[in-house]
């Protein structure tokens, strides 16, 4: 009788359960992203398949181009996870914020490549020279000064670096003649390729690792939604592999978001991301990380020492791992 009773109960209870998840359904996760850049295109697959919903965690995708602005909302706790540049989110930790972390990457090398003029084939023309960036303390300023000093100049004693703005920008100041050099990043490279400039060099395919893409949370957050983090993980390796299947759907995603109408274009910028430039899996891994802190160095001293390791918080991953996900995908 006892037992027919606590069945009874457990059969209300879970009938209450099942009603209050369909009534109620969980808040999404609320994901920030900087810019329709194409490396966030497996964030817009994702969403637009229905592979978050599928993995079972609601994500809210917010675009918010300013990084302390978003570093801001996630601090306050209006945004959960931030996808950027690892600066950020490394930086907060080194000034003391222990509660951040980074728990995943898609991206682990300068996406760049240094252009200049016709006349200028071999880099030690470069001295005496003006070069290009588009905000001095950015990653593509930190990737032309890594460049230049791997080549034995010295930024601003035998190159000149010229802070631009916009890539568009960059482009311009090397067609009209203002400036000798630039740090080009896509779909800028195409463009540049393609209209005559030469490319004195290509950071993506032999630079060092530099993790340009980052994802940042709380660790409280990712500890209390852990289940919800597997999902989102699970979704976003899910949409990269659905990038390298499934090509025509991959376009007209990468088209709508980007606005890019050129076929061709589109086309170059699309194989080049996903043939080239996105992992298997979001893992993020300490040796990426070091550039960032050499970077950073030149502002928190206590950078120097840093260990990366300590910055990454790789449970979700390693979870999702072991159940073979990952494995599963490309069997």
């Amino acid at each position: 009788m006892i037992v027919t009773k606590l069945f009874a109960a457990a059969l209300c209870c879970l009938c209450l359960a099942v009603f209050a998840r369909q009534t109620f359904p969980r808040e999404a996760v609320r994901v920030a992203y900087p810019s329709t850049a194409t490396v966030f295109l497996p964030l817009w697959v994702a969403r637009d398949v229905g592979l978050f919903q599928k993995q079972g965690t609601p994500v809210e995708l917010v675009s918010i181009a300013s990084s302390s602005i978003a570093m801001a909302s996630l601090l306050a706790g209006d945004i959960d996870v931030i996808i950027g540049g690892a600066n950020p989110g490394v930086a907060v930790q080194l000034q003391g914020n222990k509660d951040i972390t980074l728990f995943a990457g898609l991206v682990d090398t300068f996406l760049f490549s240094i252009f200049s003029q016709a006349n200028i084939t071999k880099v030690p023309e470069l001295k005496g020279k003006r070069m290009a960036v588009t905000r001095f303390g950015g990653s593509n300023d930190f990737a032309g000064r890594y460049f230049l000093r791997g080549q034995g100049l010295e930024p601003n004693k035998d190159v000149t670096l010229i802070q631009i703005g916009r890539q568009n920008d960059i482009l311009g100041a090397l067609f009209s003649g203002s400036v000798h050099a630039g740090v080009v990043g896509y779909p800028s490279v195409l463009v540049a390729k393609k209209q005559g400039l030469y490319e004195l060099a290509d950071l993506t395919q032999k630079g060092p690792r530099y993790q340009l893409t980052a994802f940042v949370a709380k660790r409280s957050f990712l500890k209390k939604n852990g289940s919800a983090m597997e999902g989102f993980i699970k979704a976003v390796a899910e949409a990269i592999h659905y990038l390298k299947t499934n090509r025509a759907q991959g376009l007209k995603i990468l088209g709508r978001y980007t606005r890019i109408d050129d076929p061709s274009l589109l086309g170059s910028l699309y194989d080049f991301h996903v043939d080239k430039v996105f992992p298997r899996t979001p893992e993020i891994d300490p040796e990426s990380l070091k550039l960032i802190f050499e970077e950073l160095s030149e502002e928190i001293p206590k950078a120097k020492s840093a260990k990366p390791a300590e910055f990454i918080d790789n449970e979700i991953i390693a979870r999702v791992r072991k159940s073979g996900f990952f494995a599963h995908l490309y069997r």
